[in-house]
């Protein structure tokens, strides 16, 4: 008698992301993820090495297109990675190309940096990100035939300890991001527009 594989952690959040889809049409789905989606480390960039070592979703190339093909293929609207880890907020745009429907989706990230993080010596800094994943040729292929690829822009970094607050306004299709400093003082704002 074979053995029916169980279902994957990824396969659970597909699964999830579809039942969201089905439900409550392009309102956003967020994905918390320990690892930053993106933006990726500048480190990164310059080998398939450097991007082993990474503690991010570089290191994972395979999964990454799984979910980024799935998300594409099924039209899912709006899906914001949250994450944080590497003590220097960050909002992101990512863009799809490729194909119309690829286009038409919007995806973000958000990564907040540690409330308190009194180690100086161990900051990741606004430099060791990439900010613009097509001038810098990151593009990320989720599918060579057809290529459907990946870029991002990353901006509104801060090293200060902080939290960041999300509101969804979903009446006018965006997301405020409010990154407070350890007193309530904001620290920067960004305004995400949904589709």
């Amino acid at each position: 008698m074979a053995l029916t594989p169980e279902p994957s952690e990824l396969d659970y959040l597909c699964t999830w992301l579809v039942n969201q889809k089905k439900n409550y049409g392009g309102r956003p789905k967020f994905i918390i993820s320990p690892n930053v989606f993106v933006p990726n480390s500048v480190t990164t960039t310059k080998s398939d090495i450097h991007k082993e070592k990474s503690d991010s979703w570089p290191a994972f190339p395979e999964t990454r297109k799984r979910l980024l093909n799935y998300i594409i293929s099924n039209k899912i609207q709006n899906v914001v990675f949250l994450s944080g880890d590497v003590h220097c907020s960050n909002v992101a745009e990512i863009i799809f190309d490729g194909s119309q429907t690829a286009r038409t989706l919007k995806a973000f990230s958000i990564t907040s940096s540690a409330f308190y993080w009194p180690f100086w010596f161990a900051d990741a800094e606004p430099s060791h990100f990439v900010h613009d994943a097509k001038r810098i040729n990151d593009t990320f292929v989720i599918s060579a035939a057809p290529k459907i690829t990946m870029d991002y822009k990353a901006y509104n970094f801060t090293q200060k300890d902080n939290f960041c607050q999300i509101d969804v306004d979903w009446a006018n299709r965006r997301i405020e991001v409010q990154t407070i400093d350890q007193k309530g003082k904001l620290i920067v704002s960004s305004t995400l527009k949904l589709a």
